[in-house]
């Protein structure tokens, strides 16, 4: 879930009694959608969805004022606006609409998220209508595109957002490793494996740039391959340091040692998850994965963390050495966009 960055005017008690689309109304439509949130999306939504609908209900409860209390970015997410389907003054369907956290220099973005149709009431063309006056509103907001994330094995909502443009870049998935794997033994051979130098980000970001791409869907969801990325930064590193973070960049250099091979990303938090980023040269595909994953999970084994990867699944040489180091792929998402 995304940043919310303004309130939708309330609607009139004829607009919310009406059957049918209309938008959705913060102040009083929260619970509705978690409600419907948390049906659609139960078999596959993680601590974190979890813990954004158990906010919209308490946001729901309080009333408008605990919107500044708790903060509107932390708790509303993608729900900026969007669209609402009510029948009876239930809540059946719902898109969500919300500005993309992405670099303002790739232009206007909106992101599309929580599309979801209650059970009872699907295959009716409620989930495109509400698409439809979703792509709408964004339009004439100037939007330059729009993009969103869907489930890889659903095929049908996937056919939907082809149908209305969208374009398919990358299948992603998410791996996990739990801290009760035993830590792998050290490779017999392995590379000389070192932290970035500062003045190295330029060598990495060419590395991301031709395995990456943005029209493949960068760096994974709402995260462009772009140089603010790679580059140092006193701010990330500040923040970084306020919540607990800690950012390591391991490479392994090139034969001529003024190129990076490969680089392995390492952002630990206290009581969390280990998370991975892997980019590895096309010169050296196949060869590098298996040191550097290696290396990761021997360096997370003695704080005890679990870790997870979210990485594209085209990536065969990577996916096999996920594979055989005991990963277990939790969910695989497409990412899809539209021009506008």
């Amino acid at each position: 879930m995304m940043a919310a960055t303004a309130l939708s005017q309330p609607s009139t008690s004829d607009e919310q009694d009406k059957n049918g689309p209309r938008q959705v109304q913060i102040r009083t439509d929260l619970a509705g959608v978690a409600d419907l949130i948390e049906l659609a999306f139960a078999p596959t939504m993680d601590e974190a969805g979890r813990a954004a609908v158990r906010d919209l209900r308490m946001i729901s409860s309080y009333g408008p004022l605990m919107l500044i209390v708790t903060g509107l970015n932390r708790v509303l997410g993608d729900i900026e606006s969007g669209y609402v389907w009510t029948e009876n003054g239930r809540i059946v369907g719902n898109v969500s609409v919300g500005l993309a956290d992405l670099p303002r220099s790739m232009g206007l973005g909106f992101v599309i998220a929580n599309v979801a149709v209650h059970p009872d009431y699907r295959r009716r063309g409620i989930a495109k209508v509400l698409m439809e006056r979703s792509l709408e509103m964004i339009r004439k907001r100037g939007a330059d595109y729009a993009i969103l994330q869907a489930d890889a094995s659903n095929e049908p909502a996937r056919a939907l957002y082809r149908g209305l443009g969208f374009t398919e870049q990358r299948i992603f998935a998410r791996w996990y490793r739990s801290s009760h794997q035993r830590s792998p033994a050290r490779l017999p051979e392995m590379p000389y494996i070192t932290l970035r130098e500062a003045n190295e980000w330029r060598s990495e970001y060419a590395i991301a740039q031709i395995v990456r791409p943005n029209e493949q869907g960068g760096m994974g969801w709402q995260r462009a391959t772009h140089p603010d990325t790679f580059r140092p930064s006193w701010r990330r590193t500040v923040g970084a340091l306020l919540s607990g973070r800690t950012e390591r960049r391991w490479i392994v250099r090139q034969d001529n040692q003024r190129e990076i091979a490969a680089s392995l990303r390492v952002e630990s938090q206290f009581g969390s998850l280990d998370r991975l980023e892997l980019l590895v040269h096309p010169l050296y595909k196949g060869k590098l994965e298996e040191p550097l994953i290696n290396f990761a999970l021997r360096q997370a084994d003695g704080g005890f963390h679990s870790v997870t990867i979210e990485h594209p699944l085209d990536d065969v040489p990577t996916v096999q050495v996920l594979e055989r180091y005991d990963f277990e792929r939790r969910y695989t998402t497409v990412s899809m966009r539209l021009e506008l």
